[in-house]
């Protein structure tokens, strides 16, 4: 097998012609290279937004009336699920809150949250928090402390508070579909305005020339007296 991978990865590497890559029961062949193709295994869960079956008709009334008003646990399910992930939506929807009430929140404020809380921090900090800065849910900034005379051993301090960048995500993502549909339907009105008018024309033609063909017939033909 080594003798087989050494020949073919030198028949690529001098091959005058070659440029890409080759794909062989399983194998990618690059140029001096040969490696197993990696399968597809799926959005990973940190780049992940769950939306419910069929466009959301289990949450009824939560999406399809607009004065029906969210909490934070019905959103925090779109990014993590509490059947799928109960322990992140539990620890996401409470920080989230915090969030809110507290505004800016540093390093310690998360201690002091997973302590009050009894939360784990090393979820908090590898699983919910990049997820919400992800999706734009917060925004992070570095600052010095406030109320503090800078030298030179001073260290920016690193602050997470709400933001609306998913909001705007979501709706600029909204708008532009809603734009796409009504183009689209615009322009198959348009066709079939068109081919309506086209039939209609067609058979106007039709009838003039049937007309026409009665009237030169009644003229030419005969008169057959009783």
């Amino acid at each position: 097998m080594v003798a087989l991978r050494n020949t073919i990865s030198a028949l690529v590497e001098n091959s005058p012609i070659y440029s890409g890559t080759l794909a062989r029961n399983g194998w990618s062949y690059t140029r001096g290279t040969l490696m197993k193709e990696t399968k597809w295994k799926g959005i990973p869960t940190k780049c992940s937004l769950y939306f419910p079956e069929k466009g959301g008709r289990k949450f009824g009334n939560k999406i399809w009336e607009d004065g029906f008003r969210w909490n934070v646990s019905d959103l925090m399910d779109f990014l993590f699920p509490h059947h799928k992930m109960p322990v992140h939506n539990e620890v996401a929807v409470e920080y989230v809150k915090f969030l809110l009430e507290n505004g800016d929140n540093t390093e310690n404020g998360k201690n002091e949250f997973c302590r009050l809380k009894g939360y784990s921090h090393n979820t908090l900090k590898k699983a919910i928090s990049p997820k919400l800065y992800r999706f734009g849910l917060i925004h992070r900034n570095q600052e010095f402390p406030k109320n503090t005379k800078w030298n030179i051993k001073s260290k920016r301090k690193s602050y997470e508070k709400e933001s609306l960048v998913f909001s705007t995500m979501l709706r600029k993502m909204a708008n532009e579909w809603e734009e796409m549909v009504k183009t689209a339907r615009s322009h198959r009105q348009i066709k079939e305005n068109k081919q309506i008018n086209r039939e209609k024309k067609i058979q106007r033609q039709e009838r003039l020339e049937w007309e026409k063909y009665i009237r030169e017939k009644e003229r030419y033909e005969p008169s057959h007296s009783p």
